[in-house]
C-alpha cells in the first residue's frame, strides 16, 4: 500500500537517546492520521524513531523503549564492558529487527520520502546527512547518527568515521531550508524553557579524542550552536515559517533513561501533545 499523504514539505526529529520515547508518541499520532513528508530529516533517537515511522509501524518504537530499554542484552554497562557500545550494536540491528519485532524492510521501500540521518565525521568535524535508501544496506547511517561519544565506537562508513549527529546538528532545520522546503514541522525533545549548558565531560572528550581536534571542538561549541538554533526556531515561529512540537512538560527522563513508567508516560505526552497541536498544524501545512 503506497503512503496515501504525502506532504510536499520537511519533517525535522532531534535527537535525545531515550527522550526520543517523546519523539514516538508524536510519530505515532502522524501515523494514526496517515500524515508523511517528502523530505525527513533526523538525528540520533529521531533517525531511529523516525525507521519506524516511514516503515508504518505505529507502536515499534514505544515496544522496544518499554521493554528492552533495561534488558541487558539491548543496552548497559554489560554491553559497554562487552562490546564497547553502551547500546548492543548485535542486538539492535540483528536480533530486534529480524527475530523479536521485525521490521517491515518492505514497507519501507515503498515510501516516497526522503530520508537523511545526521551524523557526525570525527576527522572534519562537521555534520553530514546520509540518505538512507535501503534501511538492510543503510542501517549503519542510523548507528552512526546514534552513537554517543565516550560510550560508543565510532562507526567505519566508506573511508570516513562517524559519531552522533547531534553533536554538530541537532536540529537540522537550516538543512531543510538548504535544500528548499517552504513548511517544516519540527520535533523536540525538550521543553520551551530549556536551554543547553556547556558539556562537563569536555576534558575527557578533550582525551578520549585528542586525535580529532575539531570532533572536540564541535563538543566544545554544541551548546553555542544549540541555543542559537532554538533563538532562530523561535523567530521562525513567531512568524509562522516553521511548526513546532515540543513537550509541553518539562521532561525529567534521562538520556539513557530505563525506567518504563517514565518512558510510558513521555510516549504518552507526545501522543497528547501532537493532537493537541493538530488543528494548528493543519492550519499551517493548509491541509
Amino acid at each position: 500500500m503506497e503512503f496515501t499523504k504525502l506532504y510536499d514539505g520537511a519533517l525535522v526529529l532531534e535527537g535525545g537517546g531515550m527522550r526520543g520515547s517523546y519523539t514516538a508518541g508524536v510519530l505515532d499520532f502522524l501515523i494514526d492520521i496517515d500524515l508523511y513528508f517528502k523530505n525527513c530529516y533526523a538525528v540520533s533517537a529521531g533517525a531511529c524513531n523516525c525507521c519506524n515511522y516511514l516503515s508504518k509501524q505505529k507502536g515499534r518504537s514505544y515496544n522496544i523503549n518499554i521493554n528492552y530499554a533495561h534488558d541487558r542484552r539491548y543496552a548497559g554497562l554489560h554491553s559497554y564492558i562487552t562490546t564497547g557500545n553502551y547500546f548492543n550494536k548485535e542486538f539492535t540491528l540483528q536480533e530486534l529487527p529480524n527475530r523479536i519485532l521485525p521490521y517491515d524492510y518492505i514497507e519501507y521501500q515503498r515510501t516516497k520520502s526522503n530520508f537523511y540521518a545526521v551524523a557526525t565525521n570525527i576527522r572534519t568535524g562537521e555534520a553530514e546527512y546520509l540518505k538512507v535508501e535501503n534501511m538492510k544496506k543503510d542501517m549503519d547511517y542510523i548507528w552512526a547518527s546514534s552513537s554517543l561519544p565516550l560510550i560508543s565506537k565510532s562507526v567505519k562508513i566508506g573511508d570516513e568515521e562517524y559519531l552522533d549527529g547531534g553533536v554538530t546538528d541537532s536540529i537540522p532545520v537550516a538543512k531543510a531550508l538548504e535544500d528548499g522546503n517552504s513548511k517544516i514541522v519540527v520535533i523536540l525533545t525538550r521543553d520551551v524553557n530549556y536551554r543547553k549548558e556547556p558539556n562537563k565531560l569536555l576534558p575527557m572528550m578533550k582525551f578520549v579524542y585528542r586525535k580529532y581536534p575539531k570532533l572536540v571542538h564541535a563538543v566544545a561549541k554544541r551548546h553555542v550552536n544549540y541555543n542559537k538554533t532554538l533563538r532562530q526556531l523561535r523567530k521562525m515561529e513567531k512568524a509562522g515559517n516553521v511548526f513546532v512540537i515540543r513537550p509541553s512538560e518539562e521532561i525529567t527522563v534521562g538520556r539513557l533513561e530505563t525506567d518504563s513508567e517514565k518512558l510510558k508516560a513521555l510516549y504518552e505526552q507526545g501522543y497528547r501533545d501532537a493532537k493537541n497541536s493538530y488543528e494548528a498544524m493543519k492550519k499551517y501545512l493548509n491541509l
